[in-house]
């Protein structure tokens, strides 16, 4: 293989630690199989060489390269993740298997049962289990002590609660989590010093794949496998560092050459994957970063298109227009297999799913994208468009009797079908109640004249509904804007749709691609990729969209502190430098029905004047 210079210094490194800063397509698994084969091929013991990375196609595709690039004679290199590598040294010191390791469906089903614990609440959104793992694995990666952590998600006694309920219970069965791997392996090394030095002597030379994502426990740990010799080949690329959340902190990749003050340091410069133009638009954004290593990144290939810039009137129509590109780049016979549209949260692709689905357009999700009419504002909203429809179900009542709270009983409730001569009879020495009731006779009469879209405005505005979620929210110490959010997607789906039954069919269709696209076949589809910026991250593809490239989503709304803003900067350098060939970047003036402006970082690449559409 024919390196460039810096990728040739990289290789041939010999003794000592090494950080290789490794921009986005320069390289990098080149670098890390090519030193790898050249230690084996100079004598060093395949058997004494750890390539450690943090997903398993990563490390799968790694080991294929090298044994290319060495012969099958050298598989003796143990290539693994992170999880993997580690729970092999306590397999073998523990004796311990599969069943001591908490798989993540069971971890979702033991949060759940805590939650319902001491935090029951009927209207939980399903996604908080997962957002609550992701808080635990934060306090124990990072080694945050629960007390001094404070939780987005729930009331901070309430999280402490869970937080320790869920490590006694790990404790009492005899249960690791992949967070308590990396812990379990750095107590055993400062435990017993015999025991790390075995180790220390097997793996002689560690090489880590992207640095920038590892956590304060992994490093720790990685730190005393590679002493005394040091023998540490680090790559990553801190302008990708993005998973804050996970406890990766970009800061231990920028201290590293304070941590060994000998090391060198090689930056890979030349980008083979992007144009010029998107290559040079791109480190105009990450530039404003404060806390980064300074680079100067060069395009391998010739100059392309210049990157595209979209203003909308709003983001309906700025969805639309992205998937009619796609339809002009497939009838020119692009395959739909090399675009992707690109969005900072998952809850941002329903439109695109909406879109292609219209336009026929294959597609693939790259994360799991919770079907919003499943979530449980979505549940009362339609219960409250079937009432209007003439259902007297039970179950629909009991869904939005107290939606805002109306003080009904759910004795009232008592038989499945209810009739509001029954509520009558059953408050008919209650003359306060009889006046709650007919007004819930009166407005669920008039959304039975009402198109769906004026339907949620009527239960919004007239009922009260957005009101009762703002009041939800501040008990339970959550943001209310996540609650309105998900209102707003709901109000936005169902515009167009003249009857509840049309928008019920919709919703049927739209969870039918979902689940056909999710599970086991998603990977053996093609199609246009769908994806959150996140889970971009490693992928690339001919031509991206990024989309709602809006104040309050790129950069996240809650991002106010300067090292949060660095971190949506780097996000979406990420998405950016997805990019190959096409960069379409776009805003819109109304989003929600709610005006928007243009995010700071297009001004900060573009310039400061008006972005105009």
């Amino acid at each position: 293989m024919q390196y460039n210079e810096a990728q040739k210094r990289a290789v041939a490194h010999g003794e000592g630690p090494m950080l290789v800063l490794a921009g986005p397509g320069s390289g990098k698994t080149a670098v890390i199989t090519g030193r790898t084969a050249r230690l084996v091929r100079e004598g060093v013991p395949a058997s004494r060489i750890l390539v450690v990375t943090f997903t398993r196609a990563a490390a799968a595709e790694m080991k294929s390269r090298f044994l290319k690039l060495a012969g099958s004679s050298a598989g003796q290199v143990t290539f693994g993740t992170f999880h993997g590598v580690f729970y092999g040294i306590l397999r073998n010191v523990y004796h311990i298997n599969g069943n001591n390791i908490l798989s993540e469906e069971e971890k979702k089903r033991l949060l759940l049962e805590l939650l319902d614990q001491f935090c029951p609440d009927e209207e939980r959104d399903p996604e908080l289990p997962s957002g609550v793992a992701r808080e635990i694995s934060t306090v124990k990666c990072g080694r945050i002590e629960v007390e001094h952590f404070y939780s987005s998600l729930l009331p901070e006694q309430d999280f402490r609660r869970v937080y320790r309920e869920y490590r006694k219970w790990m404790r009492e069965k005899r249960k690791l989590d992949f967070d308590d791997i990396m812990a379990e392996c750095y107590g055993l090394f400062r435990r017993h010093p015999e025991i790390l030095a075995m180790w220390q002597r097997k793996f002689q030379y560690i090489l880590v794949d992207e640095f920038q994502d590892i956590s304060p426990i992994q490093y720790d740990v990685v730190k005393m496998l590679a002493a005394p010799e040091n023998n540490l080949f680090i790559v990553g690329d801190d302008d990708q560092s993005i998973y804050r959340f996970r406890g990766a902190s970009p800061e231990i990749m920028l201290n590293f050459p304070k941590d060994y003050p000998g090391a060198e340091v090689v930056q890979l410069n030349i980008n083979y994957r992007c144009t010029r133009e998107i290559l040079e638009t791109a480190g105009k954004l990450i530039q404003k970063n404060s806390r980064r290593f300074p680079k100067s990144l060069e395009a391998a290939g010739e100059r392309g298109e210049p990157v595209r810039l979209f203003g909308f009137a709003d983001s309906r129509e700025e969805m639309e227009a992205a998937v009619r590109e796609i339809r002009r780049d497939m009838e020119k016979g692009e395959p739909p297999e090399e675009a992707a549209l690109l969005f900072r949260t998952n809850l941002g692709c329903r439109q695109a799913v909406e879109q292609l689905m219209a336009y026929q357009i294959p597609f693939v999700m790259r994360d799991r994208i919770p079907c919003i009419f499943d979530h449980w504002i979505a549940k009362q909203i339609c219960a409250y468009l079937r009432l209007g429809a003439g259902s007297r179900r039970r179950s629909d009542f009991l869904l939005t009797a107290n939606k805002p709270n109306r003080y009904l009983s759910r004795e009232a409730f008592a038989d499945p079908e209810i009739s509001f001569e029954d509520l009558y009879r059953f408050y008919e020495d209650k003359h306060w109640m009889t006046e709650r009731i007919e007004k819930l006779e009166a407005d669920i009469l008039a959304l039975g004249h009402l198109a769906p879209f004026g339907a949620i405005q009527y239960i919004r505005k007239i009922i009260g509904y957005e009101t009762y979620l703002r009041e939800y929210a501040a008990e339970r110490r959550i943001p209310p804007e996540e609650l309105i959010r998900v209102l707003e997607e709901l109000s936005d789906s169902a515009r167009g749709f003249d009857s509840g039954e049309d928008w019920f069919q919709h919703m049927n269709e739209y969870r039918e691609q979902l689940e056909r696209h999710s599970g086991k076949n998603a990977a053996e589809q093609k199609g246009v990729a769908l994806s959150t910026l996140h889970g971009a991250k490693g992928m690339e593809y001919d031509r991206v969209y990024i989309l709602d490239v809006c104040e309050g989503v790129i950069p996240w709304h809650k991002a106010v502190l300067p090292e949060d803003l660095e971190e949506e900067r780097r996000m979406f350098y990420v998405g950016m430098t997805r990019a190959r060939k096409k960069l379409w970047l776009s805003w819109a003036e109304s989003r929600m029905g709610k005006a928007a402006e243009p995010s700071r970082f297009l001004k900060e690449i573009f310039g400061s004047g008006p972005l105009s559409r």
